[in-house]
């Protein structure tokens, strides 16, 4: 099933939700250090604008970031590192966090190079691919619940029992610190995506995925910096797990209850980020809700482009939600296209960008949507 919202209004983001000067400072200097090296592609994707009647499409291709299949070391190591700058994080220290996946990995990518010791809350729902790549960083893997919620309070439970150092990218109260500097450093990502194209040049549309908002509120205010008129922000989540959607009609951190039948394991969500929600949703034109079949479908064609000369995304299937976002809503709920493009802001001249969030961290389940083995790169 697909859904689609547009709020009617969007509240204007308190001063607090932006990003400082000292901040955006000290995320440059971060990214000037990792080099050119850490920065992702930005693929054309002329098939892909066919196949949506766009002028343009671009995919930022976050399949492999750091050393890790997905976007999450942009948010974790800036975190880490700001802290062991601040005194936060000694040597020997443990940090923990709950995760579907990528962003448990990347903690235990950024303890490792800390000195530090890692521990990561997963849920039983957690593929078995992605706990071992987690525990192939070195970290303690420790499976508790059936959900990701779950796994984010036993976690924060244990943590401030033990004294140990949380570093999760979803917030709650008296916990926003953290999961800020993690938002600031993803939003490097769209700074990226602007000087890899020449002067001047703005994507009328970028979709997002949603997961607790972590993502979308550095992307939307990683646009806002980037642009004085910013592109429309759309968020794309699995529909079985539409948190930021239920929160965009209520206007508040909204929770909701599933069963989370997706298999879009880093979107699997049931609560946002409050601090994340706050931020981006001033900045959201539109929230589109997805099946695992709209997933698959896009996960095939950014892996088979439609020409020899078009460079292949192998994607996640959480990784392929933003382009099947796109797709969906342009189909519209009801099969209207028109109005679901319009709702989206897109016509035959719109150019736009998806953010593929993941690479292939479940190789069972990608070669069941593919029908065939993955076998890397």
């Amino acid at each position: 099933m697909t859904r689609l919202y547009v709020p009617a209004e969007r509240p204007q983001p308190h001063a607090s939700l932006l990003f400082s000067s000292d901040e955006r400072d000290a995320r440059h200097r971060y990214a000037q250090a990792l080099g050119a090296g850490a920065i992702t592609p930005l693929v054309d994707r002329p098939d892909l604008a066919r196949a949506l009647s766009l002028a343009r499409l671009w995919v930022k291709d976050e399949t492999h970031r750091l050393g890790l299949p997905a976007f999450k070391p942009l948010g974790a190591r800036f975190a880490v590192e700001t802290l062991r700058e601040r005194g936060r994080i000694a040597p020997g220290a443990t940090l923990v966090c709950a995760s579907e996946g990528n962003h448990g990995r990347a903690v235990a990518q950024a303890a490792r190079s800390a000195g530090c010791q890692a521990r990561i809350y997963l849920s039983h729902a957690v593929a078995a691919p992605r706990a071992e790549a987690i525990a192939s960083e070195g970290a303690t893997v420790v499976r508790v619940g059936a959900t990701y919620d779950e796994a984010v309070r036993h976690a924060a439970e244990d943590a401030a029992r033990e004294g140990w150092t949380i570093i999760s990218d979803t917030s709650w109260d008296g916990y926003e610190e953290v999961p800020r500097l993690i938002m600031l450093g993803y939003s490097q990502m769209v700074h990226e995506m602007r000087a890899q194209q020449p002067d001047g040049w703005r994507p009328d549309v970028i979709a997002v995925p949603g997961g607790v908002g972590g993502l979308l509120a550095g992307g939307a205010r990683g646009a806002a910096e980037a642009w004085p008129s910013p592109p429309h922000i759309v968020c794309v989540e699995p529909d079985s797990a539409a948190c930021l959607l239920a929160s965009a009609r209520t206007g508040r951190p909204t929770p909701v209850d599933g069963p989370f039948t997706t298999e879009m394991g880093g979107l699997r969500c049931g609560e946002v980020s409050p601090l994340g929600f706050a931020m981006a949703h001033p900045h959201v034109s539109a929230y589109v809700t997805v099946d695992d079949d709209w997933g698959a479908c896009a996960l095939r064609m950014l892996a088979r482009p439609s020409e020899a000369t078009v460079t292949p995304v192998r994607a996640g299937l959480s990784g392929a939600a933003a382009l099947a976002g796109l797709m969906a809503g342009c189909a519209d709920a009801h099969g209207q296209a028109d109005a679901g493009r319009h709702a989206l802001s897109l016509s035959a001249g719109s150019t736009a960008v998806v953010i593929a969030s993941e690479g292939v961290t479940d190789p069972p389940l990608w070669a069941r949507l593919m029908g065939e083995d993955y076998t890397g790169r």
